[in-house]
């Protein structure tokens, strides 16, 4: 009897575990339905999207990725995962990874291309206001770090300049009035900026002075000389022109052309970002002072990035940056691994973020190595009621952030006891600025508004007094 029942228990154990390595999961996560946005731009949202189920152990992680790095990624209704990204310029890898509790890993990834949806960014540099008869100089710059500059074109009063991209002119004007300028350049994806500025040209005794860099390196080596060349004007002759740079600074008299050139030397130290500061005194000691930001490369260095103090308090943030370098690099910027748009020409460049609050990493690649990268944090200001104004017609609640609708307006008053819907047409929203028709509130309440959010995208729903 006892061998029996031994032999029964043995029979029960071999059945147990025949029946745990039966229903062992060893299938992987199934991906179906991976999609993306059917248009796909540089600064504007991308969407990405995917069914995933697992019908064994049960998803543990599901996540997009960009080139590896992680995307937020939410769950919608029963199986569907989605990502949201900004996009950036260039070709990318979406790729999706669903792992199950039994460590089932799926993958699926696609290849896609990011197209340009800004169009290039002109500089414009010439005084407003010029003495008829006089020469001065014209700077033209169009850039694109995305696409490229194809062309660049220039008008003065209708009639077409021949010029180069990162090109200086000199022009003279014979008449007295207003000249209108325009610049229109086009980037590798066709898109088009115009820019259209007016000049004055008034008689020489009445035009002030006026200082501008003509030739200005755009990196310079440490301890090493570099020429500068400034451009200065008065009516009243100028009187010296002077530069300084680090503890380099020379000082310059009166030419006839206008041009004073400089050759400095910057000091012997790390790489970093430097003023340069010319001041010019006319002949009756009129002064006129210009800065411009230099960025030095240390003498044994090929490459660095230079990251200047910034803050993050707005939805739309702009971090910004610079590049020193000795030869021509790709360049490419990261929050939190993620790649964000750069806008900007070498050496000073801006990242561009949609913010969200917390610590993040903010990082910069050159040729898709990380040189560097800092800590910082992303403060989003509370949105607040911070006055109600009533006059004869409207009462207007202002708030501490601009707002917008998002849905039909609803407007809730405590004594009518129930909600009133409200036309857009009969709410304004001017920035900051609610305007309520007054003829709906009859006496003092506590009121609140449904379908508002702020600039950050947050929806608001509290409440404020009306006095009447």
């Amino acid at each position: 009897m006892k061998k029996f029942a031994l032999f029964s228990v043995l029979i029960f154990v071999i059945l147990s575990l025949s029946s745990c390595v039966l229903i062992k999961d060893n299938v992987k996560p199934l991906i179906s339905n991976f999609t993306k946005s059917a248009t796909l731009l540089s600064q504007k949202n991308i969407s990405f999207s995917a069914n995933v189920i697992d019908t064994g152990s049960g998803l543990e992680n599901v996540v997009f990725e960009i080139d590896d790095s992680p995307l937020p990624t939410f769950k919608t209704g029963t199986s569907v995962y989605v990502a949201n990204w900004i996009g950036v310029y260039g070709s990318y890898n979406v790729t999706i990874l669903a792992q199950d509790k039994a460590g089932n890993l799926a993958t699926k990834t696609d290849t896609f291309f990011v197209n340009d949806s800004t169009p290039p960014i002109i500089e414009f540099n010439a005084p407003k206001t010029v003495a008829v008869g006089v020469k001065f100089p014209i700077a033209l710059k169009a850039y694109d770090i995305q696409s490229g500059v194809k062309s660049v074109s220039l008008e003065i009063d209708g009639e077409n300049v021949p010029i180069t991209n990162d090109d200086t002119i000199d022009w003279t004007f014979s008449k007295i009035g207003k000249h209108k300028i325009l610049v229109t350049a086009v980037n590798g994806q066709g898109l088009v900026n115009t820019k259209k500025i007016d000049i004055m040209s008034i008689s020489a005794r009445n035009a002030p002075p006026y200082a501008q860099f003509v030739n200005f390196p755009s990196v310079v080596k440490s301890g090493r000389s570099a020429t500068f060349t400034i451009y200065a004007y008065s009516p009243n002759g100028i009187g010296d022109v002077g530069l300084k740079i680090d503890k380099s600074e020379r000082k310059l008299y009166a030419n006839t052309n206008n041009l004073y050139t400089f050759v400095l030397k910057t000091d012997d130290a790390k790489s970093r970002l430097v003023q340069a500061t010319c001041t010019v005194y006319d002949g009756v000691g009129i002064e006129k002072i210009i800065h411009k930001d230099l960025v030095v490369l240390s003498k044994n260095s090929t490459i660095a990035v230079i990251i200047p103090k910034f803050s993050v308090d707005t939805k739309r943030a702009r971090i910004p940056f610079f590049i020193a370098s000795s030869k021509r690099v790709k360049i490419s910027a990261l929050v939190d691994g993620i790649p964000v748009d750069i806008e900007g020409r070498f050496p000073r460049m801006t990242a561009l973020w949609e913010s969200s609050p917390g610590n993040h990493v903010f990082g910069i690649a050159c040729d898709n190595h990380v040189l560097k990268k800092i800590n910082f944090s992303s403060i989003i200001p509370e949105t607040r009621v911070i006055g109600v104004t009533n006059t004869s017609t409207q009462v207007i609640v202002e708030f501490s952030n601009k707002v917008k609708f998002y849905a039909n307006p609803v407007f809730e008053i405590d004594f009518i006891g129930s909600t009133l819907l409200l036309n857009k047409k009969d709410v304004i929203v001017d920035g900051n600025k609610v305007f309520i028709p007054s003829s709906i509130i009859t006496k003092p309440c506590f009121a609140r508004i449904i379908g508002l959010k702020d600039s950050y995208d947050r929806v608001l729903n509290f409440s404020f007094k009306i006095k009447r």
